[in-house]
């Protein structure tokens, strides 16, 4: 983008990378720039490559892997093809809070791992590990995507972000120097819509200069409608990527033309990294084939091109956490046709689906589920089972918990007061322990539900949709 972070994107970013053990990242990168533009049947044959090796070593290594593989009588020969990935289980969100131990292999010591906490927007959050190469992969991948919209490492990128666990780290001012302006990233904590708050962000935003935004778009939407709203003249950006959330098309609609650059969608996850993105063909989202293989299925089966399913992803490069069919709580649709780009990637729909209301607070404001979500579980210290929201009226909230583990009194007050927090201290939470959340009628499990309609005299269309 410029010559300064051309300058420091082959000069100190190879040695911050290689510092922080991350040096093989560059190269996975440079890999997968050339590898999207193989044929699909190249393509499909590394994948394939990618998954037996997988296999074999889950089947070798993994005490819960093992297990399963012998219940079924199955052996890695057992794999010819990948419809018979089905005949394993799907890996369910449960199965890493419960068994997350056994799944870990034996060849890797768990104090060289990565402790990564799963998302909270589904109303579970469990704890799965990656080892370092798998990061470094998918720090490869997460730069191919934001290379769609012309991004390269090191160029000026600013991430509206409302998970305030992304903030929970030791800042020193030579941390923010070094995220800043070494290797340009930018994190702005919009879990608030406090106009003092958004004021602030705009100013910060200006002064830092951004060549690009990353970000959830509900929170971007809430920031974006402040600026307009102000009559501030936007940021000069060159590209913004939507991930964490669906990307609906009016938010897309008003990104375009109040910053006057292309919006791209991305679909990925904290478990197993990006996923697909979009690319400037704007024909679906191109799926990451050399680090994910995903399912779209129903009853655990293959559903046909066209047709909505439920998101399966096996992780291609987590060894020392295998992650085999594993079921994110997401659906979409798979693309038959290949891009006019001329990627070999195989195509899957935008707009994937999560299983999510959004609520309303006593002023009457319609705020996005996912933060709700986020911030009620996101706190490491706290464990926590599935949870699920239910707004009764503009004040009244219902929070049922799983007793599998059984909450503790940290948790029965975290909760309370995290909501209160976010949606404001007018609000009341009654909280329910419960065996299991019950499932709606697709087999889904919804997170928040709410059961009230807009308040008088607001438009659904018109309502703000802030973080």
């Amino acid at each position: 983008m410029s010559l300064f972070s051309k300058i420091v994107r082959n000069t100190a970013l190879p040695f911050i990378l290689r510092r922080e053990n991350q040096g093989s990242a560059l190269r996975h990168w440079r890999f997968l720039e050339k590898s999207q533009f193989w044929s699909r049947e190249r393509l499909r044959s590394y994948q394939w490559e990618k998954l037996t090796a997988l296999l074999r070593h889950a089947y070798e290594t993994s005490p819960y892997y093992t297990a399963v593989f012998k219940e079924r009588g199955l052996t890695p020969e057992s794999f010819r093809n990948f419809g018979d990935l089905s005949r394993l289980p799907i890996l369910t969100r449960n199965d890493l809070f419960e068994k997350g131990k056994e799944i870990l292999s034996v060849k890797y010591d768990i104090a060289d791992l990565q402790n990564v906490l799963t998302g909270g927007t589904t109303g579970q959050q469990a704890p799965l590990y990656r080892d370092q190469e798998s990061y470094n992969i998918k720090l490869g991948v997460a730069w191919r995507h934001e290379n769609y919209m012309g991004r390269k490492p090191c160029d000026r990128m600013a991430f509206i972000w409302p998970a305030h666990v992304d903030f929970v780290h030791d800042v020193t001012f030579k941390s923010i120097f070094k995220d800043r302006y070494i290797l340009g990233e930018y994190l702005f904590n919009a879990g608030s819509s406090d106009p003092k708050i958004m004021e602030k962000f705009y100013r910060d935003i200006m002064d830092y200069k951004p060549a690009f935004f990353k970000v959830f778009p509900a929170a971007f939407c809430g920031l974006t409608q402040y600026m307009v709203e102000k009559g501030y003249r936007p940021p000069r950006v060159k590209g913004v990527l939507s991930t964490g959330e669906p990307l609906y098309n009016k938010q897309r609609k008003l990104f375009e033309e109040y910053y006057g650059c292309p919006v791209f969608d991305m679909y990925g996850s904290r478990e197993v990294g990006n996923t697909a993105s979009e690319c400037p063909a704007h024909e679906g989202l191109h799926v990451a084939m050399e680090t994910s293989y995903v399912e779209f299925a129903e009853n655990g089966n293959a559903v046909e091109f066209g047709r909505e399913g439920e998101i399966l992803i096996t992780d291609l490069t987590n060894f020392a956490f295998p992650m085999i069919r594993y079921q994110i709580n997401d659906y979409g649709i798979p693309i038959e046709k290949e891009c006019s780009c001329g990627r070999g990637l195989q195509l899957m729909s935008p707009g994937v689906g999560r299983l999510i209301d959004d609520f309303w607070g006593p002023d009457g404001i319609r705020h996005t589920g996912n933060v709700l979500g986020i911030h009620l579980t996101a706190e490491p210290a706290h464990q926590i089972g599935q949870m699920q929201v239910i707004q009764k009226t503009l004040t009244d909230f219902l929070v049922k918990i799983t007793r599998k583990p059984e909450p503790s009194s940290e948790v029965l007050e975290f909760i309370p007061m995290q909501m209160k927090k976010i949606i404001g201290q007018g609000i009341n939470v009654k909280i329910e322990i419960v065996d299991e959340i019950p499932k709606e009628k697709s087999g889904k499990t919804r997170f928040l539900k709410c059961e009230i309609n807009p308040p008088a005299g607001v438009s659904e269309d018109k309502t703000n949709i802030r973080p």
